[in-house]
């Protein structure tokens, strides 16, 4: 039975927890109370983005793809510089990730061949391959034409 990913969707919740996370980073929380969360919330993020670029990277033929990659890259850059922004102690707490820097670095490097790895995947994508399944504005106009004019009136 296929499943349907509703990739968009899942890129935008994410990114909106990497926003909210680098927020609260920027509080003056207590971090012991919240640093649990903060890495459980981070590993999180790089198992599903890797998730979602795997799924993506099997699925030459699924439609809107290239569409699909370019919102993955955009969130994928976002974690990265999350990530160095967490590394290089702008962010408030920062320094409680200390005994996890191996780990953190780790997935850093990995975001950072993953958005290598998307641009040579839209490198390869043909031109107009996106431009094909996109209806444009005057397509729309021209195809919602009929619909808005009325039956009985004489031109």
């Amino acid at each position: 039975m296929s499943v349907k990913v509703h990739y968009e969707d899942n890129l935008f919740f994410l990114h909106s927890i990497l926003r909210t996370l680098e927020s609260g980073l920027r509080l003056d929380i207590d971090p012991e109370y919240f640093k649990d969360k903060i890495l459980e919330d981070i590993f999180f993020i790089d198992a599903s983005l890797m998730r979602t670029f795997s799924a993506l990277k099997d699925n030459g033929y699924l439609i809107n793809r290239a569409a699909y990659l370019r919102s993955l890259r955009r969130t994928v850059r976002a974690f990265a510089d999350f990530l160095l922004r967490l590394n290089a102690g702008e962010l408030g707490v920062s320094d409680i990730f200390n005994a996890h820097q191996d780990r953190l670095a780790s997935t850093l490097s990995a975001h950072q061949r993953v958005m290598r790895e998307i641009d040579a995947m839209l490198d390869q994508l043909a031109p107009d391959e996106e431009a094909s399944d996109v209806v444009s504005s005057q397509e729309y106009d021209f195809l919602l034409a009929g619909e808005a004019e009325d039956p009985d009136s004489e031109g």
